[in-house]
């Protein structure tokens, strides 16, 4: 666990001075809207988009295991019951 800690603040620390040491303002164009912004900024939204998506599809794989979970505790107790009868 303290491994992903350390790796994030290495990465973490190597995006701050990346981008420290690009302080150029930038031009970004997706479908029809254009924005004009620092590479910094740019970086940030990106970073919190990536982390969201991460969280987004890591949710939707939790409910699906704790869906199977309940399921399979529901068909132990319906085996568990038959066997003692």
């Amino acid at each position: 666990m303290q491994i992903y800690l350390v790796l994030a603040a290495i990465i973490s620390i190597s995006i701050v001075i990346f981008s420290f040491q690009n302080p150029f303002p930038l031009m970004v164009y997706f479908l029809n809207w254009e924005v004009k912004s620092s590479l910094t900024f740019i970086l940030i939204i990106t970073f919190i988009a990536g982390i969201l998506t991460s969280f987004l599809v890591n949710t939707i794989s939790r409910i699906k295991r704790m869906r199977l979970i309940a399921r399979q505790k529901k068909k132990i107790a319906e085996l568990t019951k038959e066997e003692i009868k």
